[in-house]
């Protein structure tokens, strides 16, 4: 067997190899790269759809490299509150009392100027400093937002001294329907995520001013706990979003496979959010109706917890849309 492709990404150590190499090779040996070369995760990218099950067989989860959230905008505020689960309807009417208590002051900046752009990206870097594996990937919009500002915006909180204490970057898609709430930053003191919530709720209700069906929570990585916490992906659920394969709006995110070695670099517990079915569901057109209310389809996905622990509370991660939710013992 060639020696294999390792890869550094934010402290993860990953190997990466072709799709009939990884069935070919020695289990034994791929598994003992976590110890001799500190491995965390083995890929293949872009596996043919072919080989999706035998991946499976050999301990590999076939996982759409990108999710997006989404989720109708729906006719009014209380109907987008009504399909988010009880308890985090309850902190979003708890964020817009206190937001009210504390005359902070929530506008909405469209057209995107360079101005309100880079005091944006003031607060999101503070934030990604803090960050165990953090990295500024709004600092790269700058041209293309330069380029046609007109399709961007900023939702902006601010205390009665002007100090903004929260935002989030919106892209509106009005070819797709969908406005996303690309990225989100709040002041270091703003730790219970309810100037956050605020955000949401305006950029919605923005979206919606706008005539779009669709709002989106942005696209992750679907190994939460390595860039992304564990703990956003059960906070999308509860806002009512879903994930979906963003390759269905963005073709150049291919599909991978992965199987997690060890918990190098990574969080305990650390989730993978995968197809539930082997090979690869087909594209659909942007705007067609299919089952959830969503304008892509919405393969069935399972979702795996890992952890070096082998009893772990489940609890927080539960979704209506999973398939399944099964739990894998990982060396830490």
């Amino acid at each position: 067997m060639r020696t294999l492709e390792l890869i550094e990404d934010h402290g993860l150590r990953i190997a990466l190899l072709g799709a009939e190499e990884a069935l070919e090779s020695d289990p034994v040996r791929l598994y003992a790269l976590s110890a001799q070369d500190g491995v965390g995760v083995l890929r293949v990218v872009d596996p043919p759809a072919a080989l999706h099950a035998d991946l499976e067989r050999a301990g590999f989860l076939v996982t759409p490299s990108w999710v997006t959230w989404l989720a109708p905008v729906r006719a009014a505020d209380e109907t987008f509150l009504a399909a988010m689960t009880s308890g985090e309807r309850s902190n979003v009417r708890r964020a817009l009392r206190e937001t009210a208590k504390r005359s902070l002051r929530i506008t909405v900046h469209a057209p995107l100027s360079r101005a309100v752009f880079d005091d944006f990206l003031g607060l999101y870097e503070d934030q990604v400093a803090r960050m165990r594996n953090g990295s500024s990937y709004a600092a790269s919009w700058r041209e293309e937002i330069a380029a046609d500002p007109d399709l961007y915006y900023v939702v902006a909180a601010r205390d009665a001294d002007g100090e903004l204490l929260g935002a989030c970057l919106c892209w509106d898609q009005p070819e797709l329907s969908i406005t996303r709430i690309a990225f989100t930053a709040q002041a270091a003191a703003e730790r219970q995520g309810r100037v956050v919530r605020a955000l949401y709720m305006t950029a919605t209700a923005e979206a919606r001013g706008r005539g779009r069906e669709w709002i989106s929570l942005g696209s992750d990585p679907t190994l939460y706990g390595h860039i992304t916490e564990p703990g956003l992906f059960g906070f999308k659920a509860r806002l009512g979003f879903r994930p979906v394969p963003t390759r269905f709006l963005q073709p150049a995110e291919p599909d991978q496979a992965d199987a997690v070695l060890s918990l190098r670099g990574l969080t305990d517990p650390t989730l993978l959010l995968s197809y539930a079915a082997p090979g690869r569901p087909a594209a659909g057109a942007v705007g067609t109706a299919v089952a959830g209310d969503l304008p892509v389809p919405e393969p069935a996905l399972r979702l795996t917890v890992m952890s070096a622990a082998a009893d772990v509370d489940l609890s927080s991660h539960r979704a209506g849309f999973l398939a399944g939710l099964t739990t894998r013992t990982v060396s830490g």
